[in-house]
């Protein structure tokens, strides 16, 4: 694929029914990341949204709801357990932690620990809590330990 180009790959999916069919947007990003060095820039972004003619908030909001897609700024994404089980099992002093330590609250970016952060629906572990999710992998029993090693500090 050495001929491959932005404006190209976005012809196509638009014929896949882009950007209403957000499976295939979602495709097409994977793919424009997948030529872009593994990561979505912001420029890269930009050019996106002015070819699909929509805002670059909307595709910023999608990029943040798929853990295999990598802005440029934030090469890893956790996510913490908010079913009710995990809530009795610790992922409150686990939110704190994340909160305290890494600076970042839910749906933002720690820049300290370089990852994306939200609270998601019950990963379904139940019983095995408190569960996290980094870059789409889940961790049981998660501990600070834990993300502390994840994060590289």
């Amino acid at each position: 694929m050495n001929n491959w180009n932005i404006h190209e790959a976005v012809e196509y999916y638009k014929g896949q029914d882009v950007p209403q069919n957000q499976f295939a947007l979602v495709e097409l990003l994977k793919e424009v990341q997948e030529h872009n060095g593994g990561v979505l820039t912001d420029g890269v972004v930009q050019e996106i949204a002015a070819l699909l003619n929509i805002k670059p908030s909307f595709l910023n909001a999608v990029i943040k709801r798929y853990p295999s897609l990598k802005p440029a700024a934030v090469p890893h994404r956790l996510e913490i357990c908010g079913g009710k089980n995990c809530a009795g099992n610790g992922s409150a002093g686990l939110l704190k932690f994340i909160k305290q330590t890494y600076n970042v609250d839910n749906g933002g970016i720690s820049v300290s620990g370089g990852f994306s952060f939200a609270v998601c629906n019950c990963l379904k572990h139940c019983g095995k809590g408190p569960n996290i999710k980094w870059d789409g992998e889940v961790y049981n029993a998660a501990a600070p330990e834990l993300i502390k090693r994840l994060c590289g500090k």
